[in-house]
């Protein structure tokens, strides 16, 4: 694998066949090398290997973990111990663990870490040890430790396994480790239902089963977000580096994820002092320095964090300076340069009780020539600069409190947040948009049992859009007070549901003073049941109320007559499918459709009151294998838009979707264990998109992607990581299905980065 040759000829089919099938050759290896183990009789060696691995766990290790949420402390205990541990999201969710600290054997260790949780440990035939309940552990018996398998619980999730979890994509600590993301199109590789369009932080948009990012809800550390500014911009900028998880709710979302999501849900969450501080240590911090050859790009990146008592302090802080950047044709592409910054200050303070209190301050900056329209190379039909000077900056300024360990009826949240997304876009006139966001909301889990909870609250929001040009300031806002309840049960051992209602009272007003009140319902329901051991079906359906969404900043006209009213926004999503996991092998099926009606469309000279129908349907497929060091994983998706009954282009359904057609993403990865060597690598590729002509355009082009990548972390320097990336190795000369404008002949779409080297390494202290 290592061996492959880089410096490849662009369009040379065997080298491109050669480097596709080294990937594929990772999941073979893996496949193979499980294989084999479990088909030998036991051996004199492999009873060597046991004897040496029961010897390990009986060893006396040094222990450090404090009083804190029981899932958090079985990652902790894994790292320390040297060992794995697996237990059920739903079982260890909302625990507390007393904590334990010293110099025990790991047996001794895990009793005192469980010690009044009512939970134990069983090992199964494998040697596996699995967190179970008390009275499962006594029936089984066996709470001997011996050579162990674990699987650590990484998900921030405390509803992870829930019904309308089902389809849910998480992007755990570990993928963010494993894939070292420079923006958010890297954050979601390998997951074809996650598009990103866009090559630049500032010009970058989202898309989740084919609808954009600014019809689902959207939070950063429970902070709501309203980035709508300018459709030759992104809608949500945002420094991967800042990240330690996130997930996406596609299609159906529940209650609690907050008003107006239409086409679902993503949460991010950025990084706390858990996360990055060494187990024993009170102080810490990183650096990290990158290098991209193709640009010339510099990354720094720089880190300090402590913890005292129950206080935690982090401050981060990156910076990106480079060069604009060739396709895969060889031209250079303009406003394609690399200058970002962007920032990170959490503080927190947790009481003994479990009380925590969190603020946390975030800015991410793109400051940059950039093309003209932003998210596009050129119009061949005009004659305009190629290059201006734009500025984007995103704010996020949160406050948090939970109670960590709580259970029974009264387990509270609450958070307060401010956004604020700022644009500079020259082209309008020196025209400077701004939205804003202040959010809050206080809720409860009232956790019935182990498996059953609802958790019901209050939530509001204030969202403006402002325009300030240079001969006229203008303004769009609205208000929205909701309430929710969503239940979460399992009432048979196979059978998960999931439900929920909210209902919304909105105060909008437009840029005349015109006031329109409006409320609305919106309701959900999905379910999840375990057929067999290996075979889960799941199905779901919500219908949403979304009020009135303000218009984008420079669209807006001051000669817009509010008369005929604005209509809110209503939207109905249908998913449905099945998984199936078996001894390392994962295949996934569903199906999704999501129509829109009344979604507002104002056009500068067309005004409020215009409304457009749309609609997404299509599916996803999913197959994977997972050998313990290593992975693969392929997934695919069809989607087809339409608008108001016909087919789409990427114009027409600007803020509401974009024509994704078929698209694959594969990932792998193999950890070679005693070298501290992981390589792996991704395919990204797009089949031919005929629907765009069908719209009236052009037909998009096929193409794949591929990279590779290999970290090597020294045994002698276990503090320092060093990684090397071969990115677009083919030199695919390619825009990202997701970018803006591909699918007319007027337009240079903008192309994304040709290969490129990447070169990092990071200190850790």
């Amino acid at each position: 694998m290592m061996g492959v040759q880089l410096s490849v000829v662009k369009g040379n089919w065997r080298n491109r066949l050669a480097v596709t099938t080294a990937l594929s050759m990772l999941a073979l290896q893996g496949m193979a090398t499980e294989a084999k183990a479990s088909g030998l009789p036991a051996t004199e060696k492999n009873q060597e290997i046991s004897n040496q691995e029961i010897a390990q766990a009986d060893a006396v290790r040094s222990f450090d973990i404090e009083r804190q949420l029981l899932a958090d402390a079985l990652a902790l205990f894994g790292q320390q111990a040297g060992v794995q541990v697996s237990a059920n999201g739903d079982l260890v969710r909302g625990v507390q663990t007393p904590g334990v600290s010293g110099d025990l054997r790991t047996e001794d260790a895990l009793q005192r870490l469980l010690a009044g949780t009512g939970l134990s440990y069983r090992i199964g035939s494998n040697g596996a040890i699995t967190i179970v309940s008390t009275a499962q552990g006594d029936a089984d018996g066996a709470t001997s430790l011996s050579p162990i398998l674990v699987e650590a619980n990484t998900h921030t999730d405390d509803h992870i396994g829930a019904a309308d979890r089902a389809q849910s994509i998480y992007v755990t600590p570990e993928d963010f480790e494993r894939r070292n993301p420079q923006d958010v199109k890297d954050v979601f590789a390998g997951q074809s239902a996650v598009s990103v369009g866009g090559s630049v932080p500032l010009n970058q948009k989202l898309y989740v089963n084919a609808i954009e990012e600014t019809n689902l809800a959207i939070s950063i550390d429970g902070a709501r977000q309203n980035n709508k500014v300018f459709h030759h911009s992104g809608t949500n900028l945002i420094d991967p580096s800042l990240l330690k998880a996130a997930r996406v709710d596609p299609g159906v979302a529940p209650a609690d994820a907050g008003p107006a999501a239409l086409g679902g849900a993503i949460v991010y969450e950025t990084v706390d002092v858990a996360d990055v501080l060494e187990p024993g240590r009170s102080l810490g911090g990183f650096a990290k320095a990158s290098y991209d050859t193709n640009g010339e790009t510099f990354t720094n990146d720089l880190a300090s964090y402590g913890r005292a008592g129950g206080f935690e302090l982090l401050g981060y802080f990156k910076w990106a300076k480079g060069d604009d950047y060739e396709a895969g044709n060889g031209d250079q592409v303009p406003g394609t340069e690399a200058d970002m910054r962007s920032g990170l200050i959490k503080s927190a303070y947790e009481a003994q009780s479990g009380h925590r209190f969190e603020f946390s301050g975030e800015q991410v900056r793109d400051r940059a020539r950039r093309p003209y329209r932003a998210n596009m190379t050129d119009l061949t039909n005009r004659n305009q600069p190629d290059e201006l000077g734009y500025d984007m900056r995103r704010r996020n300024f949160t406050f948090n409190y939970g109670q960590n360990g709580a259970d029974g009826l009264w387990d509270p949240k609450a958070v307060l947040a401010y956004s604020e997304t700022y644009l500079y876009a020259p082209l309008t006139e020196q025209g400077r948009g701004t939205t804003g966001s202040f959010s809050g909301k206080f809720e409860n889990d009232f956790n019935l049992s182990e498996r059953d909870t609802i958790t019901a609250g209050v939530d509001f929001y204030h969202d403006t859009a402002e325009y300030d040009g240079p001969t006229s300031d203008r303004e769009e806002e609205a208000t929205n007070f909701g309430g929710y309840a969503q239940a979460r049960l399992q009432p048979l051992d196979p059978l998960r549901l999931s439900f929920g209602l909210r209902g919304d009272s909105q105060k909008f007003v437009g840029l005349d003073g015109t006031e329109i009140e409006n409320e609305g319902l919106s309701g959900n329901v999905a379910a999840a049941v375990d057929v067999t051991e290996f075979l889960t079906i799941n199905a779901g359906y919500s219908n949403v109320w979304g009020g009135i969404a303000l218009a984008e900043n420079y669209v807006m006209n001051p000669a817009w007559d509010y008369s005929k009213g604005v209509k809110p926004v209503r939207a109905e999503n249908y998913t449905t499918g099945f998984e199936v996991q078996h001894e390392g092998f994962s295949f996934n099926a569903g199906i999704f459709r999501s129509t829109f009606d009344n979604a507002r469309d104002p056009g500068w000279s067309t005004g409020p009151s215009v409304v457009v129908d749309f609609e997404t349907r299509g599916y996803n497929l999913g197959a994977g294998y997972n050998w313990g060091p290593g992975f693969a994983r392929v997934t695919y998706t069809d989607s087809e838009i339409t608008l108001n009954g016909s087919p789409a282009d990427s114009d027409g359904t600007q803020y509401l979707g974009a024509p994704l057609g078929r698209v694959i993403a594969l990932e792998a990865a193999h950890m070679i264990e005693g070298i501290n060597l992981t390589i792996g690598g991704t395919i990204d590729a797009a089949l031919k998109n005929t629907d765009t002509a069908d719209a009236g355009g052009t037909a998009q082009e096929a193409y794949e992607v591929v990279g590779l990548y290999a970290e090597y972390k020294p045994e002698a320097a276990d503090y320092l990581t060093l990684r090397i990336e071969a990115n677009n190795i083919f030199d695919e000369e390619y825009a990202d299905r997701g970018s803006y404008g591909q699918d007319f002949t007027n337009v240079v779409p903008l192309y994304e980065p040709g290969r490129s080297f990447l070169l990092m390494a990071k200190a850790q202290f």
